[in-house]
């Protein structure tokens, strides 16, 4: 009888233990949540974001609680000289938020901080020919690993807010790569949720996939950029960018795969005024 006691008591250990740092950290971000949003960073949210600017006041303060959270749990660090401020941790987390509005989430469970650089940086690169390593260097604006980071240039960031019409977010971008690893998987196919039609998303992920490389080989404009030929997972990225930014555009010309990114996402951007 002692042995049974012993092992329910060891294996109650670590049940208690997740218990009650997952519940410390939903009363964490609950109270986090119900902070007062500073004023300072609602100008850079007007000023800077316009998806924010444009969206329903539900979602707004859905997503400056979104911000709260995120802002109290992930970490930011300047490289390169780089120097941290309101301005770049505001906009980094509104970008980011935005792929969670209406969703369940936990806030990027994977990610524990962001890199930011002044400019673009060179990172090495190693790829095998004939069995062979090869090593080079290369010169980046963004990336996302699935486990720990982020890292972004901070020019190539301002130079996107400086033109609204650009339909490009280098934040949404690698948040969207994070989006698509929760998984465990960066494939361009994310965790659907309960009830959804994986065989619809593949079908029309991949035709569209197609349509872009050889639209791209031919010249042809898209509200996709061609970048996201390179392969799935840079197709569903470039994707969730013309979704978010210019979601008009891309409703109209690619209504199928704004349909399948919209019951994803929860949201409607096409419906989104001024």
């Amino acid at each position: 009888m002692d042995k049974i006691f012993l092992l329910l008591f060891l294996f109650l250990i670590p049940v208690i233990f997740i218990v009650f740092r997952r519940t410390r950290k939903l009363r964490r971000r609950a109270r986090l949540s119900k902070m007062d949003f500073p004023p300072k960073w609602e100008d850079i949210l007007g000023k800077n974001v316009p998806p924010y600017r444009k969206m329903p006041d539900g979602l707004k303060g859905q997503l400056r609680s979104h911000i709260r959270i995120f802002l109290g749990e992930k970490s930011f660090e300047g490289c390169s000289g780089q120097k941290i401020d309101d301005e770049i941790r505001v906009v980094v987390a509104a970008f980011a938020c935005i792929l969670l509005l209406n969703r369940k989430t936990d806030y990027y469970p994977e990610l524990s901080s962001i890199l930011v650089y002044p400019d673009a940086y060179w990172v090495n690169e190693e790829f095998h020919v004939g069995g062979q390593a090869i090593r080079s260097k290369a010169v980046n604006l963004g990336e996302s690993w699935e486990n720990g980071s982020v890292i972004l240039s901070w020019s190539q960031i301002k130079e996107e807010l400086a033109d609204e019409n650009c339909g490009q977010s280098l934040i949404i971008h690698e948040f969207a790569h994070q989006v698509d690893a929760e998984d465990g998987f960066m494939n361009g196919l994310p965790e659907l949720g309960e009830g959804s039609n994986y065989g619809q998303w593949a079908k029309v992920f991949a035709r569209e996939y197609e349509d872009l490389r050889e639209g791209a080989l031919k010249g042809n404009y898209d509200v996709i950029d061609d970048y996201g030929r390179k392969d799935p997972s840079e197709f569903f990225a470039v994707a969730t960018e013309g979704f978010f930014l210019k979601a008009a555009e891309m409703k109209d010309r690619h209504p199928e795969l704004y349909g399948e990114l919209s019951r994803f996402f929860k949201v409607d951007p096409s419906q989104w005024s001024v």
